[in-house]
């Protein structure tokens, strides 16, 4: 997988994550929560996942940030602001690689619920990206969790 987002990469003494990771992150624990079971391993997954794509070292931020997220979802779960902000900054080749991104979360545990499998399907369709494309990113999920 070609690194998503190539801007300079972050070091332990940033103490913010920007608007473009946060949207993301929002997105992914959505996933993580749709089942209503939010597991370490999912948390494990969306740490790695966001410091490889977006080159942050700084793993204690990304756990702060995710609890912020997971808090935040809870008192409102507000999809459409977040996958717009993607929709309208990101090229469908980024958008495609964010659905690769919630397969992962959904299928760490070996296991896709209903509602995960309906919440992608639903953030693709906000993403504009195909069913055709969501399934290859699926499939390319369910390769790269093999290893």
């Amino acid at each position: 997988m070609f690194n998503l987002f190539s801007k300079k990469k972050q070091t332990s003494v940033d103490l913010k994550i920007n608007d473009e990771v946060l949207a993301v992150m929002y997105l992914l624990v959505e996933a993580a929560n749709v089942d209503e079971v939010f597991e370490e391993k999912e948390k494990k997954i969306i740490v790695t996942i966001i410091k490889k794509q977006f080159h942050i070292e700084n793993i204690e931020l990304i756990q702060e940030a995710i609890e912020k997220v997971n808090k935040s979802l809870q008192e409102n779960g507000d999809l459409i602001t977040h996958t717009k902000k993607v929709k309208d900054n990101w090229s469908l080749e980024k958008r495609k690689e964010i659905i690769e991104m919630l397969w992962k979360v959904c299928l760490i545990d070996n296991n896709v619920d209903p509602y995960e499998d309906m919440l992608i399907r639903k953030i693709a369709g906000l993403l504009y990206v195909e069913a055709k494309d969501s399934n290859e990113a699926k499939r390319r999920a369910l390769k790269s969790l093999e290893k």
